[in-house]
């Protein structure tokens, strides 16, 4: 049973990473028109920085050496659409405030994820941060939270 876990897991990893980044692609296609309705410089660059995350995190998670460019593209579009949804609404001024936050902190992880990256080539003893690990498991909690907000504002519960 174990041998198969190890001989499968690769292959379900690869199945369940390819999933679930071509699934944010619909939630950024709703979000697109909500942030036309409030301001085009911002719908633009969430767009694209939204796409861009998705693009460069499918490679960032099969390729260790682009783990700090997509956790930066990751962070610019948190950034980006956190600050669009606290200044207009968009979506609950909270979740904005909170997505702008992990924003700037993945931006901040990318430093700690280039040097990491960097030293445990050089150095092989050099422990492995968990950078990338952790803006996974952020990215799939905003996600649902994320997910539960257009569901709520779908049925009217919630202002957006």
């Amino acid at each position: 049973m174990v041998a198969a876990g190890q001989v499968a897991y690769p292959y379900l990893y690869t199945a369940l990473i390819a999933l679930a980044y071509g699934l944010m692609l619909p939630a950024i296609a709703i979000l697109h028109p909500r942030h036309g309705r409030h301001r085009e410089s911002g719908t633009i660059l969430a767009t694209i920085t939204g796409n861009a995350a998705v693009t460069v995190g499918l490679g960032g998670s099969v390729n260790v050496d682009l783990q700090p460019a997509a956790l930066f593209v990751l962070g610019m579009w948190w950034w980006t659409i956190g600050k669009l949804w606290a200044e207009t609404v968009v979506l609950p001024r909270g979740l904005g405030v909170a997505t702008a936050g992990i924003g700037a902190l993945a931006i901040a992880g990318t430093l700690v994820a280039a040097v990491n990256v960097g030293l445990s080539a050089v150095v092989p003893a050099v422990p492995a941060i968990a950078t990338w690990s952790i803006s996974q498991l952020v990215l799939g909690g905003w996600l649902i939270a994320l997910g539960l907000t257009f569901r709520r504002t779908a049925a009217g519960l919630t202002s957006g």
